[in-house]
């Protein structure tokens, strides 16, 4: 099979994949199963915990088998985590469906990117890996963007076993997709222990952490990560409030995914006109407009105004994920080449460390207050993240 063909028929598999018909309407879901608002944040913070804890044990599996089984695996623990919330709806299945999840990302990100990587090395045509990576994950945002806008859609009409079973559906076609790919051989076997990967991972951590610089990124993009999470499951509960009809909400979720996917694409160019110093106070003072744009929905009894607002949110998160694409290039250019293909991967971690320490408090500030108490508290915790903004662009001016 040719090179072309194998990609054109990874990147249809990974289109269908994302195709999660569930996602614009999980916390309505999850509320009809019993679940609470503060349940609903817990979860996704545990999802978090799971991807922090399995990402070393599944890259260190990775790297020791074949990568086009690995991405079979992980189409098929998806299969599993729908089937089970389709038969079984229950509050334990859906606490197992997110661990399930996490299993699921974490065999799959890093593994499709090597695949390819390995693909284009075999047939001599490795420079073409950053253009073949970007259209793996334009189709990622493609499945994810128009199953956003078509989900709400079908629970509005129908009701969540067509979105589930329809989810079913595609999950399904996408990992059989898989097993039409060519397996690729490893160039060469590892001998590296998963206690020796761990060792390896700290090493790099304290080499790294020795840069300012380096440590700046890592802390507030930490904090911006942690705040698009607060400002990601805020939104249904929000709409919610705000009284937004069901079938809308796979609009918000589309500006949403739309947003990110400009934010990436657009990156490069956006910092030919603003510096990274400037793109992070705009990032920061658009956060914390955001928050407050967050209340004005809860609030508001006009729907022009509340997907308004909803869309400056949304509009914010594209700055965001500039900032973030921009910094881990950055990191790149500051890193020695000792831990060089490991520091973004710290950046990683480290934000999903502080996104799951917000969601699993927000279960607790949520199960004694409100969500727009959540809201102000967050914000008031976000505030502080202009002293490393300030701290960094000391170091730049130097």
């Amino acid at each position: 099979m040719k090179t072309s063909s194998v990609l054109g028929l990874l990147n249809l598999s990974v289109f269908l994949k994302n195709h999660i018909f569930l996602l614009p309407v999980l916390y309505l879901f999850y509320t009809s199963c019993g679940l609470s608002l503060g349940d609903f944040f817990l979860l996704q913070g545990i999802g978090a915990i799971c991807c922090l804890l399995l990402d070393v044990p599944m890259g260190w599996i990775a790297d020791r088998t074949s990568k086009k089984k690995m991405l079979i695996f992980s189409g098929l623990v998806l299969v599993l985590r729908f089937i089970l919330l389709y038969f079984f709806p229950t509050k334990e299945i859906i606490f197992l469906g997110e661990i399930l999840y996490a299993l699921v990302i974490v065999s799959y990100v890093g593994t499709a990117d090597s695949y390819i990587y390995e693909l284009l090395k075999q047939t001599g045509k490795s420079t073409k890996m950053l253009k073949r990576y970007g259209r793996l994950y334009f189709w990622v945002s493609c499945g994810v963007s128009v199953s956003s806008l078509l989900g709400s859609w079908i629970y509005d009409w129908f009701d969540v076993k067509a979105v589930i079973g329809l989810t079913i559906l595609y999950t399904s076609v996408s990992t059989i997709l898989l097993f039409f790919i060519p397996d690729i051989r490893l160039a060469e076997s590892t001998k590296k222990t998963l206690s020796s990967a761990y060792l390896n991972l700290l090493a790099s951590v304290k080499i790294a952490l020795k840069s300012k610089e380096f440590s700046y990124f890592v802390i507030y993009s930490a904090f911006l990560t942690s705040a698009y999470q607060i400002f990601m499951w805020s939104m249904q509960p929000m709409m919610k409030a705000a009284a937004v009809p069901v079938g809308l909400f796979g609009m918000v979720f589309f500006m949403n995914h739309i947003a990110r996917a400009g934010g990436s694409y657009y990156a490069h160019k956006i910092l030919q006109y603003i510096s990274l110093n400037k793109l992070g106070w705009i990032t920061y003072t658009g956060f914390v407009a955001s928050f407050a744009a967050a209340l004005g929905v809860i609030y508001s009894d006009c729907l022009i105004l509340t997907l308004s607002l909803l869309g400056f949110i949304c509009l914010m998160i594209g700055f965001q994920v500039s900032y973030l694409i921009s910094a881990i290039a950055r990191i790149h250019e500051i890193s020695s080449s000792a831990v060089r293909a490991t520091a973004a991967s710290i950046n990683s971690m480290a934000g999903r460390l502080l996104t799951a320490l917000c969601l699993i408090l927000s279960k607790f500030i949520l199960d004694g207050t409100s969500l727009e108490w959540n809201l102000v508290i967050f914000m008031t915790l976000f505030l502080p993240s202009f002293l490393v903004l300030s701290k960094f662009n000391q170091i730049q001016t130097k």
